[in-house]
């Protein structure tokens, strides 16, 4: 609503009053619309906290560690006896 007001009293001089009246709706369409976000129960607030604090405030640091998964495998097979590897 913020957004309309001041768009309002900016350009109440320079633009017709029909036209700034869409001009403040279009303005505040997409702040309207964060009323009706939700994202696995958070507000749109909340949502946004959430990105912020986990991609800029706490950035995490991705290792890649290899996993050797046939090597687990055969540690409690029997076809490692039978084949006699170490």
């Amino acid at each position: 609503m913020l957004v309309a007001v001041g768009l309002y009293f900016g350009l109440r001089n320079v633009v017709g009053s029909g036209e700034i009246g869409w001009i403040c709706v279009l303005a505040a369409f997409p702040f309207a619309l964060c009323g009706f976000f939700t994202y696995n129960g958070m507000t749109f607030e909340k949502f946004l906290l959430a990105v912020i604090r986990l991609e800029l405030l706490y950035p995490r640091k991705l290792v890649f560690r290899a996993e050797n998964l046939y090597a687990q495998a055969m540690e409690h097979s029997t076809v490692k006896e039978a084949l006699k590897i170490d």
